[in-house]
């Protein structure tokens, strides 16, 4: 049985190597489904504030147990700024995907530093790494 830190570590891999071959610079958050932080990483010269919106992202990708992208699209802007008033950690921009194991939401990865469909993008091939 493999444990969710290396699901989580599997994630931080595929997701800084999708991202690099691309030569995009970013930080890769992975949660768990108690929004604990599992694992993350950095790209050298990915912006500081890159890892808090990939936690961000990682976060309300979590809550939802969907991808941020699906939410960012579905949720009217007034209710978005209600739940962000009451839950600030959220974040309604693609880049944020669960990891979704045995059919239950184990967890979340986020990306940032890409434009919004680079970050969706690699956020999806990283949870698909953890899923395996």
């Amino acid at each position: 049985m493999t444990s969710f830190l290396e699901r989580a570590r599997a994630a931080v891999d595929a997701g800084i190597a999708a991202a690099g071959e691309r030569g995009i610079r970013v930080a890769v958050v992975v949660l768990d489904q108690t929004f604990t932080l599992a694992a993350a990483e950095r790209i050298d010269g990915a912006f500081a504030s890159t890892v808090a919106v990939a936690q961000a992202k990682a976060y309300t990708s979590v809550n939802f147990g969907q991808p941020t992208k699906a939410m960012a699209e579905r949720v009217k802007p007034e209710n978005k700024q209600a739940l962000q008033a009451v839950v600030p950690a959220m974040m309604f921009v693609g880049g944020g995907v669960p990891i979704v194991i045995d059919g239950v939401v184990a967890g979340a990865v986020g990306v940032s530093g890409g434009s919004e469909a680079d970050d969706h993008e690699f956020a999806t091939a990283a949870a698909a790494a953890a899923a395996l």
